[in-house]
């Protein structure tokens, strides 16, 4: 049954056309709703409350969506708890509860082929040293449980021929690390950590010698960073400061610095920006933006909800999640970039504390 979406995973992840994409999409989602509709019994509740059965797919849009605060509230399960291997929890930014997330071997196998295959379209296939702004004790999991940033981090270490944290265990740039790093760092570098985190060591260390010198020999390396626009949202700092921020600090190039934006509820999707800076959907995915008020669908160009599909998950029915994150489809195959598909912009989180419309989903 899961044979299509193994396929779909494989695909160059921008290279469809939509009369090339959307059959297999569609047969792949099918396939991954009717399996959660006859194993998860809470979601089978849902769907039958929805008045939606997986045989009358007409397209995306009426497909149920959950909202994604769902998992901060109960455990959603679609295969036994035996073969759960791992447990992911979020980083809980704007409550104080996280999403919790359960994955089995078929999911986590489908995540990591799937984030694989987009960075790997953005970074080449060349493995390059990581410096990892963060703390090496975030990569380490307790009873199987392991925090989003931990998890994040983890995924991004398949693309490196080596790596180093270089933060101490109170998030400050650990100068006897990199004094022993000065020496061994070639040309080709990809500097990795949470928006939040770099916008703490950049304000930091502006003033920071040793830092800086560090630094001036990293003059062609990549920015990546995912997670945490709220914090910088409420300091008043947009993408375009952050990023002017970052081109001066690292001493690279500004389209050189790539938000990644992405969640735990659907890990192993993230959608990078392009040297243009606009986010791309691959193939195993699809975004449709909605209405903040009324949820209907909006058109290209307008501005709502960020609603995220994808058949990745297996463990659990995170197929169709509504963000409460706001954004904006910009076009479809048409970016100067030449990647194929969906692209939007992600403009911020909602304001809103409870999304209209959302309350009834809730209640499964």
């Amino acid at each position: 049954m899961s044979e299509n979406i193994d396929k779909l995973i494989k695909i160059d992840p921008y290279s469809l056309i939509p009369e090339e994409k959307n059959s297999l999409f569609i047969k792949c989602i099918s396939e991954s709703i009717k399996f959660h509709y006859e194993n998860c019994i809470e979601y089978k509740n849902y769907c039958k409350k929805k008045n939606f059965h997986p045989d009358n797919i007409i397209d995306l849009s009426s497909i149920p969506y959950l909202p994604v605060d769902i998992f901060k509230k109960i455990t959603l399960l679609s295969v036994p708890k035996s073969e759960i291997i791992k447990i992911l929890k979020s980083s809980a930014t704007t409550s104080n509860l996280p999403s919790v997330i359960h994955l089995d071997k078929k999911t986590a196998n489908r995540q990591m082929i799937s984030l694989n295959s987009i960075i790997r379209n953005f970074l080449g296939d060349e493995k390059m040293n990581f410096i990892i702004l963060d703390n090496k004790k975030s990569l380490e999991s307790t009873d199987g449980n392991l925090s989003s940033r931990g998890s994040a981090i983890r995924g991004m270490l398949i693309f490196a021929k080596k790596f180093t944290c270089i933060l101490d265990e109170n998030l400050k740039i650990d100068s006897k690390i990199l004094s022993k790093l000065e020496n061994n760092i070639d040309s080709k570098t990809c500097i990795f950590g949470f928006t939040w985190v770099i916008h703490k060591i950049l304000t930091e260390n502006k003033n920071n010698k040793i830092v800086k010198n560090f630094l001036s020999h990293l003059s062609q390396s990549s920015i990546l960073h995912i997670g945490g626009w709220k914090k910088l949202t409420d300091l008043s700092i947009d993408k375009k400061q952050f990023n002017s921020e970052c081109s001066n600090f690292f001493n690279t190039d500004k389209d050189k610095v790539v938000d990644l934006y992405g969640m735990t509820e659907q890990l192993g999707i993230v959608y990078p920006d392009c040297e243009y800076g606009y986010k791309h959907v691959p193939v195993f995915s699809e975004i449709l933006i909605r209405n903040t008020h009324s949820l209907e669908v909006q058109n290209d160009g307008e501005t709502g909800f960020i609603q995220v599909i994808s058949p990745i998950p297996n463990s659990y029915p995170g197929i169709s999640l509504l963000t409460d994150d706001l954004g904006e489809i910009l076009g479809r195959d048409n970016c100067p970039c030449g990647r194929k598909g969906t692209y939007f912009i992600f403009k911020k989180r909602s304001e809103m504390a409870d999304p209209k419309g959302c309350g009834d989903t809730i209640e499964i």
